[in-house]
């Protein structure tokens, strides 16, 4: 049984055609026990939008969902309360310490206090714990979130950008609490644009772009799904335009190490054909494999602003 399974959910914002905007549209997808499943997206994709209709604040228009199996309003009750979850940014009094700001997090959900002490050696902050939270680093709030998170012990932990503006130690520090959680069995959800991370965190993902998934599976199934290469010649920009013109060939990008393009078929043979047929002779020719970036660039080309958002 999946935990979390998809059909068809749909949100739209507004009830006028002309004003109205299609925020997630026919998304379908399953989560299993024991994944770390990655949701991918540029900003605006409609990531967030669908976990607060997962979480339960935001009402889908459209399809339906379940939670370890249940999907009625009281059985997602029920289900709620074995999912833990940190959105957007951690909120916490500045003023208190960390370890009493988990003290204040345990009375509203009912644990004791025993585990606070768990869940600050968990995500490393137990040295820190008499620190008030607003001496705390970026990566340190974001851990002490996970901590929050982690208190009562949930099966499914959702996470919204965990890595977010963070440096690339704070990145490693969340990679390896994830490791942990997924070590013990936790099944997790999380949204990111960060690929290389994802890429060494996850198991699966799902590519979603304006509202819908464009590619889902393990992460090596959605690497692999598209075939690539690699080309040099003497003149790279005649051979990038000649590329542009290419039959068999979907996608060019040109690189420090030469051009890298996306094939039909993978017919190789084909394209240097092509190419010396237009008096083009390359230096190189090889198959490429494509990183998690890569693919996600491709399929969604055009909708995010700058290459710098997905750069880890």
């Amino acid at each position: 049984m999946p935990i979390i399974e998809t059909r068809e959910l749909t949100k739209r914002y507004g009830t006028r055609p002309e004003k109205s905007v299609l925020a997630v549209d026919r998304v379908s997808f399953a989560v299993e026990e024991g994944q770390v499943f990655g949701f991918l997206g540029p900003n605006g994709s409609g990531k967030t939008t669908t976990i607060g209709m997962l979480v339960g604040i935001i009402n889908p228009t459209g399809g339906s969902f379940r939670l370890f199996g249940a999907s009625d309003a009281k059985g997602l009750l029920a289900a709620r309360s074995r999912v833990g979850a940190t959105l957007e940014t951690p909120n916490f009094y500045p003023y208190m310490r960390g370890r009493d700001n988990l003290r204040v997090a345990a009375a509203i959900k009912g644990v004791g206090r025993s585990r606070i002490e768990e869940c600050l050696e968990l995500v490393g902050l137990a040295d820190r714990a008499k620190h008030r939270f607003s001496t705390y680093s970026l990566g340190m709030k974001q851990r002490l979130a996970l901590a929050a998170t982690m208190l009562s012990d949930p099966e499914l932990i959702i996470l919204d950008e965990p890595a977010n503006g963070l440096d690339p130690q704070g990145m490693r520090e969340i990679r390896e609490i994830i490791h942990i959680l997924a070590g013990r069995g936790k099944t997790i959800f999380l949204s990111s644009h960060l690929l290389w991370e994802v890429e060494r965190t996850c198991t699966h993902v799902a590519i979603v772009r304006k509202g819908r998934i464009v590619a889902q599976g393990t992460v090596d199934e959605v690497v692999s799904e598209g075939t690539s290469a690699l080309l040099r010649a003497e003149d790279e920009d005649a051979l990038a335009a000649a590329l542009e013109d290419c039959p068999e060939v979907t996608s060019v990008r040109r690189t420090d190490d030469g051009i890298i393009v996306g094939l039909r078929g993978g017919d190789l043979a084909g394209v240097n054909g092509y190419l010396a047929g237009k008096g083009i002779h390359l230096s190189y020719l090889a198959p490429h494999r494509q990183s998690l970036e890569e693919v996600f660039i491709d399929l969604t080309r055009g909708d995010f602003e700058s290459m710098t958002e997905i750069a880890s």
